[in-house]
């Protein structure tokens, strides 16, 4: 498969050309009983290949399941907010990081984006983003709740708005996890940031139609994605 990473498949940076088909074995279909039985036998090893990684991709969905909330809202609920700033530069920074991670709200909800996005009612001198994953959502229970309110901004900035306007590059890093590189709405390009792309989906999960995604998470940021 094409890696990001390095601008081409693997196969083709080690041996020069890309890699041949594999045509599909038939028994029969060569004269030569040395060469059927290499066919046979390079079969056999594929299709157990196959079955082993559907087990580790079923594993790998049913272990990610036992730590996944069902939970679904209608316009209108009231919900509170788990927020989680980043902390990179000046971008998105707390500035009592010790009260980073706290439930906010609660707030209704206004919209259902795509399958685990909702767009919140915030206040009007809110700059942060309105559209969070599901996973930063719980219902309000009762009638009787404290209120938490809301930060204006999550930054020592007062002015910063907390939402990407560009992905302009992406990398991998040395843990082997993939970046975008971020430019800022209403920050100088020189305030460009780096975010894991899983970090950059959670706080902006409508981002998820401009992501190629493939088994087991993200694959590559291919897309220049402009508001």
């Amino acid at each position: 498969n094409f890696h990001t990473a390095i601008g081409s498949t693997p196969f083709h940076v080690v041996y020069g050309r890309e890699a041949p088909t594999l045509l599909r074995f038939e028994e029969g279909s060569t004269a030569n009983y040395d060469l059927e039985l290499m066919l046979k036998e390079r079969d056999e090893i594929l299709h157990d290949i196959k079955e082993h990684l559907t087990v580790a991709q079923a594993r790998m969905k049913n272990n990610a399941d036992k730590h996944r909330r069902e939970l679904s809202f209608t316009p209108g609920d009231r919900v509170f907010l788990k927020l989680r700033p980043y902390r990179q530069q000046s971008v998105a920074k707390r500035l009592y990081q010790k009260l980073a991670a706290r439930f906010y709200g609660p707030f209704e909800v206004l919209e259902k984006i795509g399958e685990v996005a909702y767009r919140l009612k915030l206040p009007a001198a809110s700059k942060i983003h309105p559209v969070f994953h599901v996973s930063q959502l719980k219902p309000v229970l009762g009638a009787n709740h404290q209120v938490s309110t809301l930060p204006d901004s999550f930054s020592t900035r007062p002015e910063l708005v907390i939402e990407p306007e560009v992905v302009l590059d992406t990398r991998y890093n040395n843990a082997g996890h993939l970046e975008g590189l971020i430019k800022w709405k209403g920050l100088p390009e020189h305030e460009k940031t780096w975010i894991r792309a899983s970090v950059l989906l959670e706080q902006f999960p409508e981002l998820e139609d401009k992501l190629l995604v493939g088994e087991g998470g993200i694959v590559r940021l291919r897309n220049r994605y402009v508001r």
